[in-house]
């Protein structure tokens, strides 16, 4: 996978909440965005959610961080440094 940028890699995660959380379809996210609350994603749809990303990136992020992760930001952080470790 090509070497992706900080809003690409945002922007992708969007997406992909967009697409696994219908009731999403007209929410706006950002970074800051609680996935959880501002996005309405139920420990399920998390966790789809997340087993979809680490797909899409070819990545994975440790069964242990899921629950901390609460904002957009964090899930981008863990695809970067996924990425990276992945090399």
């Amino acid at each position: 996978m090509e070497t992706m940028t900080r809003q690409q890699i945002v922007s992708r995660i969007i997406d992909m909440a967009h697409e696994l959380v219908p009731d999403l379809e007209n929410v706006e996210l950002n970074e800051d965005s609680n996935i959880n609350t501002d996005a309405n994603v139920d420990s399920m749809s998390m966790i789809l959610l997340v087993t979809k990303i680490e797909s899409a990136f070819q990545i994975n992020i440790p069964e242990e961080d899921w629950d901390k992760i609460q904002t957009v930001r964090q899930l981008a952080d863990k695809v970067e440094e996924g990425l990276k470790n992945r090399g």
